[in-house]
């Protein structure tokens, strides 16, 4: 079994290797480090040195696109969309947004020059981190707009969108976003590294991918997992992970690919403990063995995703995973 966790934060080489060499004497397998649009621009070689001293720990390197283009997770900001407002989402209602859209050209080539840039820095895993689109009220927008309806996606539609998410609508989303994610996988795999999938906890609504298959079936594809974080979803954690566990399992044997689950670290307070406990019991017990948690020391350097105790909930985090893993 495995566990790993995502770190972000710091880019000088001495307190990430220290923190490394912690993550692996404490017993962690794997590391996932965040690859943002300013670490493409500033820090290309010292990401492969990070990567490196990761490496030299003894750990396995997961590699994500946060939050680029903004239509991937993560809290950084998208330099290339602020660049060039012309490749963001449509709204709805005609408003452009920040968020790049899957069916730009232009999007699709610049996200290949990401994953150009983060294979060369020596990662093990290139992580599709929470594809998606547009969530308006990231940008202080109405959650009931949504996107994207830009001559890109008229072309693709066949003619000018529909202003209402029909059925027609939501399936032509579904489909784009798989073909989106589909054109990463390939990208990674054709390069001979191994791509990884992390699909939004959703099978339903706005954002959700209702048939799983069309993923983890893709040519390719090494990881393919979730990340049910309950409490954010305001979900039982027990049953969200549970269930979400189970879903990505089974999938994973039907398609011969690697089964991977996240379990929340952020955001937690010390009465969450039992929660946490419960979280990676079930996702074990489904027969998940690539466990990963977000993110390191319980994101308590970042104070948007600390709770009031991260050194607590870290603790707890680590002794859950840590005591099952053999």
């Amino acid at each position: 079994m495995t566990a790993g966790v995502a770190y972000f934060g710091s880019r000088i080489l001495r307190h990430v290797a220290a923190d490394m060499e912690g993550l692996a004497a404490r017993g962690f397998t794997g590391v996932l480090h965040t690859f943002t649009e300013n670490d493409l621009a500033y820090y290309r070689e010292a990401m492969a040195r990070i990567v490196g001293v990761s490496h030299e720990c003894g750990l396995e390197v997961q590699i994500a696109p946060w939050g680029v283009c903004q239509m991937f997770g993560g809290e950084a900001e998208s330099r290339f969309t602020s660049h060039r407002r012309d490749v963001g989402q449509v709204l709805d209602d005609g408003t452009v947004t920040p968020s790049g859209c899957p069916n730009d050209p232009r999007v699709r080539e610049f996200v290949r020059s990401w994953i150009d840039a983060a294979i060369d820095t020596g990662a093990d895993r290139i992580f599709c981190d929470e594809p998606h689109w547009v969530h308006p009220e990231h940008f202080g927008l109405s959650t009931e707009r949504w996107g994207c309806r830009c001559s890109h996606c008229a072309e693709r539609f066949g003619g000018e969108l529909p202003r209402e998410l029909t059925p027609e609508v939501l399936a032509f989303r579904e489909t784009c976003m798989v073909e989106f994610v589909g054109e990463f996988v390939s990208h990674v795999a054709s390069q001979g590294a191994q791509p990884a999938v992390c699909l939004l906890p959703l099978t339903g609504g706005i954002h959700g991918i209702s048939d799983w298959s069309r993923v983890a079936g893709l040519p390719g594809l090494h990881t393919f997992g979730t990340d049910p974080y309950w409490k954010a979803f305001g979900e039982d954690a027990g049953s969200m992970v549970g269930e979400y566990a189970r879903r990505v399992v089974d999938l994973a044997r039907s398609f011969d690919v690697q089964p991977q689950l996240w379990i929340q670290g952020f955001r937690l307070e010390p009465s969450d403990a039992d929660d946490i406990r419960l979280a990676v019991r079930v996702a074990r017990e489904a027969g998940i063995e690539d466990l990963w948690t977000w993110g390191f020391e319980a994101c308590g350097h970042m104070s948007a995703l600390a709770g009031s105790d991260p050194a607590f909930v870290w603790d707890v985090i680590c002794d859950a995973m840590l005591a099952v893993r053999a």
